[in-house]
C-alpha cells in the first residue's frame, strides 16, 4: 500500500482504509494457523497461578471489547505520519505473533461448555466456538488492546488513561473466560510497549513541537469507541433473548 496517496483524504476516511489493511494481516492469518496448526504435542504454558484464578463467565463482556478498542486509532488519531508509526506498530505486533504461532504453538484446555444456561455462557460459547484453542503465545488479544490505548496516551489523559484502563481489563478477562495463561497476557504486553517504542514513542520525540490539535481528532469522536461497545453488547443480547432464550 501506497501510504503516501492518502494524505490527501478526510483522516477518518484514511484511517478507515489503512485499518481495513491491517485486518487483511491479522485476521486470515490468524484463523488459518487457529485452524491448521497441529497442536496435539504442544506444550501448555500454564502454572500454579493459573489454577487459581477461576472461569467467570461474565468477564466475557469485557473481553470481548477488543473489537471495540482496536478502532480507538481510526477516531482519534489527525496527523498522518502518527497513523503511519501506528499501522507499522501493528504490523509489527501482528506478523511476530503470527510467526511465533506457526514455529512455537502452544495448547490451552477450557471448561467444557455445552448447554449454556444464561446469557454470558452463552456468549463465551460463542467465542469457544470461532476461536480455536490455539495461537496463543503472545496474546493478541492483548498486544493489540495495549497497543491502541498507548497511542493516545502521549497526547491525551483523557482519551489515554481511560483506554489504558479498558486494556488491562481486556487483558485480565482473558484469564478469566480462560482464553490465554499469564505467560500469554505477560508476552502481549511486552510485545505491544516494544512496538510502541520503536515506531510510534520514537515519532513523538520528533514531534516535540507539534500541538495536540495537529495530532488528534475532537477527543469527542472517541466517544464513538464505548457507543459502539455498548451497542453491540446490546444487538448480541437481542439477539440471545430472540434466538436462544426464548427456545430452551
Amino acid at each position: 500500500m501506497n501510504l503516501e496517496k492518502l494524505n490527501n483524504l478526510h483522516p477518518l476516511i484514511r484511517n478507515s482504509i489503512m485499518t481495513c489493511f491491517l485486518f487483511l494481516i491479522a485476521l486470515p492469518g490468524y484463523m488459518l494457523i487457529s485452524y491448521t496448526v497441529d497442536t496435539t504435542n504442544s506444550p501448555s504454558l500454564a502454572f500454579f497461578l493459573d489454577d487459581l484464578i477461576p472461569f467467570v463467565p461474565w468477564t466475557v463482556a469485557i473481553y470481548d471489547w477488543i473489537y471495540i478498542i482496536i478502532f480507538l486509532p481510526l477516531f482519534t488519531v489527525k496527523d498522518f505520519g502518527l497513523m503511519k508509526a501506528v499501522s507499522k506498530a501493528f504490523t509489527f505486533v501482528i506478523l511476530i505473533s503470527l510467526f511465533v504461532f506457526i514455529f512455537f504453538p502452544v495448547k490451552i484446555e477450557r471448561p467444557e461448555i455445552v448447554n449454556p444456561k444464561d446469557f454470558f455462557e452463552w456468549w463465551v460459547w460463542i467465542n469457544y466456538k470461532i476461536d480455536k484453542p490455539t495461537a496463543l503465545f503472545p496474546s493478541m488479544h492483548v498486544s493489540n488492546a495495549v497497543l491502541s490505548a498507548l497511542v493516545t496516551i502521549h497526547w491525551s489523559k483523557k482519551i489515554g488513561i481511560p483506554a489504558i484502563l479498558l486494556s488491562l481489563a481486556i487483558s485480565i478477562s482473558t484469564l478469566t473466560v480462560k482464553q490465554h495463561f499469564i505467560v500469554d497476557v505477560i508476552s502481549g504486553i511486552v510485545l505491544s510497549v516494544y512496538s510502541y517504542s520503536i515506531f510510534i514513542y520514537s515519532y513523538h520525540r520528533k514531534s516535540t513541537t507539534v500541538s495536540k490539535d495537529q495530532v488528534l481528532l475532537p477527543e469527542k469522536f472517541s466517544l464513538l469507541i464505548p457507543i459502539a461497545g455498548f451497542l453491540a453488547t446490546g444487538l448480541l443480547y437481542s439477539i440471545y433473548k430472540l434466538l436462544v432464550a426464548k427456545y430452551p
